[in-house]
């Protein structure tokens, strides 16, 4: 043995390195062909009393055990990793008969076929059966996965097009049945009309002509036109849920329009109110102007000037009217005056130049500029209003007088009347005697 020193029986006693002894040892043992795996300590025995390891160089029985120990433990690693080695050039061995033989494989495939025809093949018999079917089976199933996958696509692009021609149809309805029989549940109904627009409404008869519907196999044809029917009614129920949400949505948004406008109208009112007391406590001259009143107004301790509700042309237009309420007051209290002072007795008195309360602006200023009413009311506007009250009063005097006048003439026509009747009727008797 190549590496193993044996000494000659006759001098057994001699010394050797240890390190000659222990590499001698392993090889010893494989040359024994000594299973590794088996237990260690029967094995060890048989072994150590056999003669050729008696001739190794090994001290002590304790020496030779470890070196056997060892030598078992290296030896079963390396016959599991021969194992694993030969399983797996098994394995791939397999996987290229199953590649080769891909022709022969399919979704329908299964072990014994496959046997049938590759099982005389060393690839095949390397391996063992439930490994095999394994492997087998792992191909089998990603074809068949395939082969649903390329079913279901094809389904689908069928179902697809069998729809786009319900859709194309144009008259189908959520009330649309698919065949005639469908409609019996209408015999019994008295309304012929009803009938005829459910019976009339079938799609089945006038969809046979086309190729997507041949394409479709014949149970899943009712089954597509239902699930059409009810994608139908789900888009109609849809649009009347959007239709409602819409609907109350705006219903929504008008009543809070409402109450915002009625916030809003409420707070301009409350505005308007306030700044109309603002002016009545402020403003008591009719002849204040805006630009000269605004500073006044806005110094206001209750900020009756600068509400946000009231905007700046509303509280304008609120100042004009106020100072138009003012002037129509004056003007009303200067008629008043006029009327209380300029009477006909006033009116009869002339002065040394002849001149009366109604013909004469100075005379009349005289009488009416003593009472209040009179610096109220704006300068410009008196003496057109005592004028239009003189002529007035002129038109009325004149009125009085020509009534007067025309009550006279009748008295008297009447009088002049009642003699000539006299002496008509005096002279007739006259005659009549004669």
């Amino acid at each position: 043995m190549k590496g193993v020193f044996i000494l000659p029986k006759s001098d057994l006693s001699a010394k050797l390195p240890f390190q000659y002894g222990q590499t001698g040892c392993g090889h010893l043992m494989r040359s024994s062909s000594r299973f590794p795996l088996v237990p260690v300590t029967p094995l060890f025995y048989r072994t150590s009393y056999c003669s050729q390891f008696s001739l190794l160089a090994i001290p002590s029985h304790s020496a030779r055990r470890s070196l056997f120990e060892h030598y078992v433990k290296t030896r079963a690693e390396e016959e599991r990793k021969e194992k694993r080695a030969a399983q797996k050039a098994a394995i791939e061995g397999f996987r290229q008969l199953l590649d080769e033989a891909s022709e022969d494989i399919d979704h329908d495939t299964n072990y014994q076929t496959f046997k049938r025809k590759w099982g005389s093949d060393p690839r095949f018999e390397a391996l063992d059966r439930k490994d095999r079917g394994l492997l087998l089976n792992e191909r089998v199933l990603l074809l068949k996965r395939a082969a649903e996958e390329k079913a279901r696509v094809i389904r689908a692009a069928a179902a697809s097009s069998f729809k786009s021609m319900l859709k194309e149809k144009g008259d189908i309805n959520v009330n649309s049945r698919w065949s005639r029989s469908d409609h019996s549940f209408l015999r019994g109904f008295a309304s012929s009309l009803v009938a005829h627009v459910c019976v009339s409404a079938h799609v089945k008869d006038s969809l046979r002509d086309d190729p997507r519907y041949k394409c479709v196999k014949h149970e899943d044809r009712e089954v597509l036109f239902d699930e059409y029917i009810s994608e139908l009614k789900a888009i109609e129920e849809k649009a009347e849920r959007k239709d409602k949400v819409k609907k109350e949505e705006e219903d929504i948004e008008q009543m809070l329009e409402k109450i915002s406008t009625c916030i809003q109208n409420c707070l301009k009112k409350e505005a308007v109110a306030s700044f109309q007391a603002l002016l009545v406590e402020t403003i008591k001259d009719s002849q204040a102007s805006w630009t000269e009143s605004k500073p006044k107004l806005e110094k206001d301790p209750q900020g009756r000037a600068v509400n946000p509700d009231l905007d700046s042309s509303d509280m304008e237009k609120l100042f004009r009217e106020h100072i138009k309420m003012l002037f129509e007051r004056c003007v009303n209290d200067f008629r008043a005056l006029l009327a209380e002072v300029i009477t006909q007795d006033a009116a009869a008195q002339e002065t040394e130049g002849g001149k009366t309360a109604l013909n004469s602006w100075s005379t009349a200023k005289r009488l009416l500029k003593p009472d209040p009413r009179y610096n109220k009311m704006p300068r410009k506007e008196r003496e057109a209003l005592w004028r239009r009250y003189a002529e007035d009063m002129l038109r009325k005097q004149k009125l009085a007088l020509d009534q007067e006048e025309e009550k006279h003439t009748d008295v008297k026509g009447r009088s002049s009347g009642g003699d000539f009747g006299r002496y008509s009727s005096g002279t007739r008797r006259t005659h009549e005697r004669r």
